[in-house]
């Protein structure tokens, strides 16, 4: 078989052209490194971000005896005056390869061992690789696989690439304008207004609406969901915000990577990477959190853009916009992700489940697009499937205004925070009766005071009107007032000897309640077979 072009050339050369294609760097030497031209035959640089790499390969096979010739003090000033002319928070890597196809011998290594240095903002370094046996010097004791010289042994014993191969790729980038990220944060902005004008109760707080009212509007309640089969709240909860510090915190982290993201991949797959991670989270947050906690917030979509951008970054090419897309996905990943390095400064708990779960989403979404945008594409391809990926997270959003305007109209009929307060007075519940006759809450408050003036069928009545309305009684608590209100009532039928009765009505909350306040008044009685 014949011969291939990258077979015979020098490895010199190949390995040259490898790094060009494969590595990013470039064939050339900044101005204040040009000195190194005069002692190696190619010389390569790298910038990404705040770090600079050069690498100097010298071809030994060109001349008998040929070495790198530049003294290892003149190699580390000539690296000091490299980062001199840099900015400050800048850091330089030099790397000499002295490629030939003689053996490494001991004067080699001592020679080489002395260009080894390092400051704080400087390091370099030499590595000899013999090509006839496939070697490469210094190797460490351990990591081996992961040095440099250990990389160079790997790529010397592997199959050359062809020349097609290594034609550096002109991977296509297009920057717009963000459209969606805007819209999404006036959307935002609008449903934080919505929540202070449709607010139950007050907190003392300025613009810090009630957990009863994010629950109406759409938060994320496990018992709701789960129980009450009120599943589009993971696609509500991420739209609410509890308090301004909330709403602020996650629109300033939105704008500014949303803005940097969407100029790369367009507005419909910042869309759908949002809506994705935004579902993802809640997800998350649901098997997470305890089951009494509401958990509202765009956290889990944000959280979920950032690890996107993480992610596509490596579809960039090296240079400023990548490094600007990596400092600003770990700005905010890390925080979002680490508890103790959270700078949220809300009032509410810190819902790390959504994190996590947009974080999945997210690299999901990440890993997605890099396998649809090729690199002679500006974007990624299959923009009307991520269009309609966000257009049914959107629509599931505003068609739970239905649901969410029952809820609503039944909340109406409930009394405002009566939970957070002391239990009142049995005057006031009489009063309040008159004015909420249809409070489940109520009712089972003059039982109980029916029952402590021994006026048994009185409480068996309001306990029973407790339980009549199931939607309300959903609305004020669930399964865990349904059953509380089944245990006093169960109690009442036992005591009027309807045994029958009392099993009946105590089934479910025996079924449910093993353990707590509810079981211990269920055992007290002797309810539960």
């Amino acid at each position: 078989m014949e011969e291939s072009a990258t077979e015979r050339e020098p490895f010199s050369r190949y390995y040259a052209r490898y790094l060009v294609a494969k590595r990013g760097y470039r064939l050339g030497a900044l101005p204040q490194s040009e000195e190194l031209l005069q002692h190696c035959d190619y010389v390569l640089t790298r910038s990404a971000g705040n770090r600079i790499s050069i690498v100097g390969i010298v071809n030994c096979d060109s001349a008998e005896g040929k070495i790198f010739t530049m003294p290892a003090q003149g190699l580390s000033a000539l690296a000091q005056h490299i980062v001199g002319a840099l900015p400050a928070s800048a850091k330089l890597a030099i790397t000499i390869y002295e490629i030939g196809s003689r053996a490494i011998g001991r004067t080699d290594k001592s020679r080489l061992s002395g260009h080894k240095s390092g400051g704080r903002r400087h390091a370099t370094r030499a590595i000899a690789v013999d090509v006839s046996k496939r070697r490469a010097w210094p190797l460490p004791l351990f990591g081996r696989r992961f040095s440099l010289a250990g990389q160079m042994q790997k790529l010397l014993r592997a199959p050359r690439l062809s020349a097609a191969e290594l034609v550096t790729p002109e991977r296509a980038v297009k920057l717009g304008r963000p459209i969606f990220v805007w819209v999404l944060m006036a959307l935002l902005l609008a449903v934080f207004i919505a929540e202070q004008v449709f607010a139950f109760g007050k907190t003392g707080k300025p613009a810090v609406p009630t957990i009863e009212t994010l629950q109406v509007l759409g938060g994320l309640s496990y018992p709701l969901v789960v129980g009450e089969g009120e599943w589009w709240r993971l696609f509500t909860a991420p739209l609410l915000h509890a308090d301004l510090s909330h709403i602020g915190f996650n629109g300033l982290v939105l704008l500014l990577i949303g803005n940097s993201l969407e100029t790369l991949i367009g507005w419909r797959w910042t869309a759908a990477a949002f809506s994705v991670s935004a579902v993802a989270g809640s997800l998350m947050s649901l098997a997470a959190n305890p089951v009494n906690m509401v958990s509202v917030g765009a956290s889990g979509g944000i959280t979920g853009l950032l690890a996107t951008a993480l992610v596509i970054s490596f579809r960039i090419p090296a240079g400023a916009i990548r490094a600007r897309l990596i400092s600003q996905a770990l700005y905010g990943l890390v925080p979002a992700l680490l508890p103790f390095l959270n700078a949220a400064v809300s009032g509410g708990k810190v819902d790390y489940g959504a994190h996590f779960g947009g974080a999945i989403g997210g690299v999901t979404m990440g890993f997605l697009l890099l396998g649809l945008w090729p690199s002679r594409l500006p974007r990624p391809r299959l923009n009307n499937l991520a269009a309609l990926v966000a257009i049914v997270f959107f629509s599931v959003a505003a068609g739970a205004c239905l649901p969410i305007q029952d809820h609503y109209r039944r909340r109406m009929q409930l009394v405002p925070d009566l939970s957070a307060a002391a239990t009142p007075s049995d005057a006031s519940v009489e009063s309040l009766l008159r004015a909420y006759p249809q409070d489940p809450r109520l009712h089972f408050l003059r039982a109980q005071t029916l029952l402590r003036k021994n006026d048994i069928q009185g409480a068996e009545a309001d306990l029973r009107a407790a339980l009549a309305d199931r939607p309300l009684v959903a609305e004020v608590g669930g399964s865990d007032f349904e059953n509380r209100v089944r245990a006093v009532l169960a109690a009442v039928l036992k005591s009027k000897g309807d045994r029958g009765g009392a099993a009946t009505m105590a089934g479910p909350a025996c079924a449910a309640e093993k353990s707590g306040p509810i079981a211990d008044y269920l055992n007290k009685f002797a309810l539960c077979r």
